[in-house]
């Protein structure tokens, strides 16, 4: 009789023992289903999307935020190493909230500039695995810009929060940990010119950054100028045509100022204007000049370069398209040898060529066009290049259905030797002096989608780059249309792209 008591009892106890074992876990699972909810309202946020508008003064980008409480739109992306014969990807890191709108790369290190939620300052090193060693940011949220000396250990980072009411200015080296050296708050508000990349500069020998920002307020940009070490302003020029973007020579004693659709280049010691010339259109753009500053690049709805003839600057090379945009992707090698742009379409943006010219001998190097379908623009975004202009790289927003790579780099034949497939929109690019690594900043679906979430992605072009051996591997350079090298402001002929062959990007992984 005992024997069954303890029996049952048994049976009691366990019956007890599985119930409450199954409370557990229902528990459980919500609280892990809570946890992955709130981690989903999280990774949605703060969304964003951007299209390019045409005006007669020229083009500017129209952003759009909003807030979404369910995830956002977010592209499947393959955590694994890639090799193919247009480079290796050597890393790449992703946020699920953040857009990788600025990229900047030194001898050893990658510099991001995030916006949105996690908006921040994050330094990557080109031998690691992508993680960043450490990160920075004010306010969590907003917008922010970075350039990073080519040739010193030394970045300046610019910040604005979500509002616009709030921008500030640092110094930052790779040994800084994400404290800054140093730090100044801008007395200005705009939240219609937030923090972007093209907003500061730092030159190559590490001792200037320079920095543009607009008042609401008093409707006036002024261009600030630190001493890169220690951040005391040493010269402030302000004016009221509005200021886009800005670039520093080697030492920083000039600075070329975006001004809509003025270059103005402003003496860095005593705020005196050097030379200024009417570009063919304003808008979201940086100006880029050669590290002596005899040579520079003026794009809009023309591209044109001026180079300094022992007493002022002419301009030597000039390209005109009937309903092309070169305002978004040009670059000048550091060299001043070698210029290129990025043009295409508008307002679609799906069609577009890339033009590379040799700066001494006034002539076009050669082209080579991409053309695409869809509903989204492939506007043409960023471009940077190596020391001697042998390798050239240009970033745009691609198109639907990623018709050309997001990143595509050139050798000066205009072969496409290295390419970044983006998930989505490439923002920003970057080369090093040496043209060995190539950098794109992204978001993670197109500019075009509401959608949050982005990448920075790290390629190594081969010893020896050389495009695919196929039947149509070899892009010829186009001889026509023909740069006018001359200063005259003579309108050149509309040049027309000839059909030739050309490397064919290699497969999306």
């Amino acid at each position: 009789m005992k024997k069954k008591r303890t029996t049952q009892s048994t049976v009691r106890n366990l019956r007890i023992l599985t119930g409450l074992f199954s409370v557990c876990a229902l528990i459980f699972l919500a609280l892990f289903a809570a946890a992955n909810a709130g981690q989903a309202v999280r990774a949605a946020g703060v969304m964003r999307r951007a299209f390019m508008r045409v005006t007669p003064q020229g083009v500017s980008q129209s952003t759009e935020i909003a807030n979404s409480k369910t995830p956002s739109v977010a592209a499947s992306i393959a955590q694994k190493r890639t090799l193919g014969p247009l480079g290796n990807t050597v890393w790449h890191y992703d946020d699920p909230t953040a857009i990788a709108d600025g990229v900047s790369i030194d001898a050893n290190n990658v510099w991001g500039a995030w916006l949105l939620s996690g908006a921040r300052l994050t330094m990557h090193a080109i031998t690691g695995n992508g993680t960043p060693a450490w990160s920075f940011s004010s306010f969590g949220s907003g917008n922010s810009g970075v350039a990073a000396a080519k040739g010193a250990d030394r970045s300046g980072f610019m910040e604005s929060n979500a509002a616009g009411t709030d921008f500030r200015q640092h110094g930052f080296t790779s040994n800084s940990n994400g404290t800054p050296d140093w730090s100044f708050p801008y007395p200005v508000s705009d939240p219609n010119l937030p923090a972007s990349s093209r907003k500061v500069a730092t030159s190559r020998d590490g001792s200037t950054v320079a920095a543009v920002v607009s008042d609401s307020v008093t409707q006036n940009s002024t261009l600030y100028v630190f001493d890169a070490n220690t951040g005391t302003i040493t010269r402030t020029w302000t004016d009221p045509l509005r200021m886009n973007g800005v670039a520093l020579t080697d030492n920083g004693s000039k600075a070329l100022v975006a001004q809509d659709n003025r270059a103005t280049l402003v003496d860095t010691s005593s705020g005196n204007i050097i030379f200024s010339v009417t570009g063919s259109g304003g808008g979201a753009m940086m100006y880029p000049i050669s590290g002596d500053g005899n040579v520079f690049a003026v794009g809009g709805f023309n591209f044109d370069v001026y180079a300094y003839n022992g007493t002022t600057y002419t301009r030597v090379i000039h390209l005109t398209r009937a309903s092309f945009w070169f305002g978004g992707a040009c670059t000048v090698s550091h060299d001043g040898s070698t210029v290129g742009t990025f043009g295409s379409n508008y307002p679609a943006y799906l069609s577009g060529e890339v033009y590379l010219f040799d700066v001494p001998s006034a002539s076009m190097l050669g082209s080579y066009p991409v053309s695409g379908t869809g509903s989204y623009q492939g506007t043409p975004i960023g471009a940077g290049s190596n020391d001697d202009g042998t390798v050239m790289a240009f970033a745009s927003w691609g198109t639907q259905f990623h018709d050309w790579p997001e990143v595509m780099v050139f050798n000066r034949s205009v072969q496409l030797i290295g390419q970044i497939n983006f998930p989505g929109s490439a923002f920003s690019v970057d080369v090093t002096t040496d043209g060995q690594y190539v950098v794109g900043g992204a978001k993670a679906v197109h500019a075009n989608q509401f959608g949050s979430g982005g990448r920075i992605e790290l390629i190594q072009l081969q010893t020896s780059p050389t495009p695919t051996p196929t039947s149509t591997a070899t892009a010829t350079a186009t001889p026509t249309p023909t740069a006018t090298p001359t200063p005259t402001a003579t309108v050149a002929p509309r040049p027309t792209p000839s059909s030739r062959p050309r490397p064919s990007p290699a497969p999306r992984p």
